[in-house]
């Protein structure tokens, strides 16, 4: 039963991000499945973590579709594969900078749908967050010393 008014760019901006979701699903737990030694001791909770939340987004995503009077698509983006967990980080880092790109323009084409907008900017919210540790996590978010330095002397700790 379709929904009256249903905006079909936006559905297909949201099946988009679905595919996206999908591929972070199953991209998060093979990077998991792949890890070795110290690395798994360290980052299989996180692979793991990130995976439910991609599974938690996808579930959010099709119940939204269909609510809007569209059709979830079953089909997922690339899923890339690695063997060190510098590369499995870098190519994480990448897909949730795709999801994120993907929500925000799904953002941009939910015209007067003030409800589907704010529900948006909430898991926009989560993929910028995902987005800061990964930078963090493959140092393409460095803290500058300098800065450090002059915070901590502006609160008079030395």
């Amino acid at each position: 039963m379709a929904v009256q008014n249903a905006n079909p760019t936006l559905i297909e901006l949201l099946n988009n991000a679905l595919s996206l979701e999908y591929s972070a699903l199953i991209q998060y737990n093979q990077h998991r499945f792949l890890l070795t030694g110290k690395d798994r001791l360290v980052y299989a909770d996180y692979f793991r973590d990130m995976s439910k939340e991609a599974h938690n987004h996808v579930v959010r995503l099709g119940d939204k579709i269909m609510a809007l009077g569209g059709v979830p698509t079953v089909e997922p983006g690339v899923i890339h594969q690695a063997t060190t967990l510098a590369d499995m980080l870098k190519q994480d880092l990448e897909l949730e900078r795709e999801a994120l790109k993907a929500y925000l323009k799904a953002w941009e084409g939910t015209e007067n749908d003030r409800s589907t907008r704010f529900w948006l900017e909430d898991i926009i919210r989560d993929e910028q967050l995902h987005i800061d540790e990964l930078e963090k996590l493959t140092s393409e978010r460095e803290v500058r010393s300098d800065r450090v330095n002059r915070e901590i002397r502006f609160r008079g700790v030395s």
